[in-house]
């Protein structure tokens, strides 16, 4: 009797191969690490974990693990067959774009996306290119057949005589070949394969092929400052830890507080936004959340200002402060950067010194954490004295992560202000409304100026007597850009061709009459 899953997803085969096809897989570029989103950020191993496992490997026991590996034309040929039966637009969006995604690394030649067995096959590389040595607690002794003495193999693969390299290159290894490509099923196959290291929720949300999970991965690993900023602040532990991208669960959040200017139900609207299925367009349905392109690009552009200001503080000072002032900076900058920013409307500010912005903030977080009345000494029946953190006072707000603290009393704790609800951003919003005009005449920021009610670029080339024909050749440039308060008026517009309006972008201009 034969039987038929028809509702499996994913159809696998086993091979026993030596370890030279690996390798040989590795060092020819065949092989996919998608340490962005599938993979775990690859870590060293240290000597121990490295000669524990090439012990096992060359000691008898290569066959005990797995390497599980999807092929990626598979993968490909599934996608499309899946987009031709999708009826729904958004999922069909979403499906393409993975498509093109996978399409591009067949074109860079890779042929198998590594499931599991991403630390195991740098090990084995790393080895018999002579990069680290092997090292047993017990030494591993081969004989060679009508020849004398024993052969040890600890130390350098590369030292080792021709016909033992050739014996070590034919050990035996198991490999997970998948020849059908559901991506849900092989995220699930890596979530699994890689359970015996719990992964945190937001571990397995980001692995979703979408557009918000790729830029928070391209915003956060590819960005050195951004990088680097996260590397020494603290707090960075538990589900933030950068080992499990955390420092993507921060951007994501904020990218959220962006989209509404709200913390609450942050796990639900993260859920949903980094979600199996995201498209880049707005619903009818309301509850649905909607992140746009231009709330996308305002978390880079706020994210970046601080790393470059953080880029500056020194080091040892920067240490001192926790995650929990990464977002009140964060906080901070959209207050002024954002456009109708829920807690401070109608204003829009460029950050024309991102160091001397970040100081001065640094500067009065410092003031606000460490204000006298923070806290409150009592003493323990032995005798002891203790001091705890006033339940007023804004270390006190600052350190409840999930904002449940809301009110603030003045001359409680140290307290300045008196707010009955979200204490921790409207004392954040008090203090820079305090400090707006010396930011602004330091010129530290400066109030964006605007295009609203003004000529339009139609009109003004008109004016100027140029053709229709050939108004593709020109641009509308103000000598006082937007982003540093000048508006589209007459005696701050000019005509000029493409070029020069590309290359003096967002710069005050000279006119030389």
């Amino acid at each position: 009797m034969s039987i038929t899953n028809i509702s499996a997803k994913v159809e696998s085969e086993v091979k026993i191969h030596n370890v030279r096809w690996i390798y040989d897989l590795h060092t020819n570029n065949l092989l996919h690490y998608d340490r962005e989103r599938l993979q775990r950020l690859l870590t060293k191993w240290f000597e121990g974990k490295r000669n524990s496992y090439l012990t096992t490997l060359f000691n008898g026991a290569s066959l005990k693990d797995t390497f599980q590996i999807a092929k990626i034309s598979t993968i490909v040929d599934q996608l499309e067959i899946d987009i031709e039966d999708e009826k729904n637009q958004i999922e069909k969006e979403f499906l393409e774009e993975n498509l093109e995604y996978f399409k591009n690394l067949l074109d860079k030649g890779k042929q198998f996306l590594v499931l599991d067995g991403q630390h195991r096959i740098q090990e084995i590389v790393d080895y018999f290119d002579g990069k680290t040595e092997l090292n047993p607690l017990k030494n591993i002794q081969l004989r060679i057949d009508d020849q004398p003495g024993l052969i040890s193999i600890t130390g350098k693969f590369t030292d080792l005589p021709e016909v033992i390299q050739e014996y070590l290159f034919e050990t035996k290894i198991i490999c997970v070949i998948y020849n059908t490509g559901d991506l849900s099923e092989l995220v699930n196959i890596f979530i699994t394969s890689n359970s015996m290291v719990a992964m945190s929720v937001h571990e397995k949300r980001i692995l979703n092929y979408n557009k918000n999970n790729q830029f928070l991965i391209d915003t956060c690993l590819h960005d050195t400052n951004i990088k680097s900023m996260f590397q020494i602040i603290s707090g960075m532990t538990g589900e933030y830890d950068l080992t499990k991208k955390g420092d993507t669960l921060f951007a994501a959040e904020m990218m959220c507080w962006i989209n509404n200017n709200n913390f609450e139900n942050q796990i639900h609207i993260l859920d949903q936004v980094c979600g199996p299925v995201k498209s880049n367009r707005k619903s009818k349905d309301k509850s649905k959340v909607y992140i746009s392109d231009a709330e996308r690009q305002l978390t880079k552009q706020i994210l970046k200002i601080m790393a470059d200001g953080c880029a500056s503080y020194p080091e040892k000072d920067l240490k001192k402060f926790s995650k929990s002032s990464l977002y009140n900076l964060f906080y901070t900058l959209a207050f002024l950067m954002q456009k109708n920013n829920t807690w401070l409307k109608d204003v829009e500010y460029s950050i024309n010194d991102p160091e001397q912005f970040v100081k001065m903030f640094f500067d009065a977080e410092n003031d606000r954490l460490k204000s006298p009345g923070t806290y409150f000494p009592y003493s323990l029946p032995n005798g002891k004295n203790k001091r705890q953190l006033h339940d007023y006072s804004f270390a006190k707000h600052n350190a409840d992560q999930k904002h449940h603290s809301k009110v603030s009393m003045k001359g409680e704790g140290g307290s300045k202000y008196k707010f009955d609800n979200y204490a921790r951003l409207r004392y954040l919003l008090a203090d820079l409304e305090e400090q707006i005009p010396a930011l602004e005449s330091l010129e530290v920021i400066t109030k964006k100026g605007s295009r609203k009610g003004a000529r339009t670029r139609a009109e003004i080339l008109a004016e100027e007597g140029i053709p229709l024909s050939q108004q593709s050749d020109y641009h509308i440039d103000e000598i006082v850009p937007v982003s540093k308060g000048g508006n589209r008026t007459p005696e701050n517009t000019r005509v000029i061709d493409s070029k020069t309006n590309i290359n003096d972008s967002n710069r005050t201009k000279r006119i030389v009459q």
